[in-house]
């Protein structure tokens, strides 16, 4: 797909990265980790089920619970469980988070039992490691160097 001056979805109005969507297997365990570590904010807690959930799963008596929250402000993070189908288990999906001090994080998160895959790791504008969550989705933990325009937050 070749692009000259504009992107596809430029006329739509692309706006923003709308949400991030997990499934979990134990949705209660999920909860506790997004909670206790990030301190995510549930905006949203439903069961989805019936004739319509059915019918576009293709599942007769298929039911989903999703969780919907917010982090760090304004990151949406949904949680999903299912109980018409296994949980993926070949995670393909990373999300990043970044902090103001990524020693700092990397030292709470092991104080509170969180499994750190490495010490932080500097890179030219970063400083990053990864976690994982209950069901070992990656979850980079970054903290962007001064130079790292545009990527840091105000």
């Amino acid at each position: 797909m070749t692009q000259t001056r504009s992107f596809v979805l430029e006329q739509s109005g692309l706006a923003r990265m709308s949400h991030v969507s997990l499934e979990v297997a134990d949705l209660d365990r999920a909860l506790d980790f997004y909670r206790g570590v990030f301190g995510m904010q549930i905006v949203l807690d439903r069961l989805l089920e019936g004739p319509e959930f059915e019918a576009v799963t293709a599942t007769p008596g298929a039911h989903s619970r999703l969780v919907r929250g917010l982090i760090a402000g304004n990151s949406v993070v949904q949680l999903f469980w299912h109980s018409w189908r296994e949980p993926n288990t070949e995670k393909r999906t990373l999300m990043s988070f970044e902090v103001r001090d990524a020693h700092s994080a990397h030292a709470a998160l092991k104080e509170a039992g969180v499994e750190c895959r490495s010490d932080p790791v500097e890179f030219d504008t970063s400083i990053a490691f990864v976690i994982p969550d209950p069901d070992a989705h990656p979850i980079e933990i970054i903290e962007w160097k001064p130079t790292a325009s545009p990527y840091r937050a105000r």
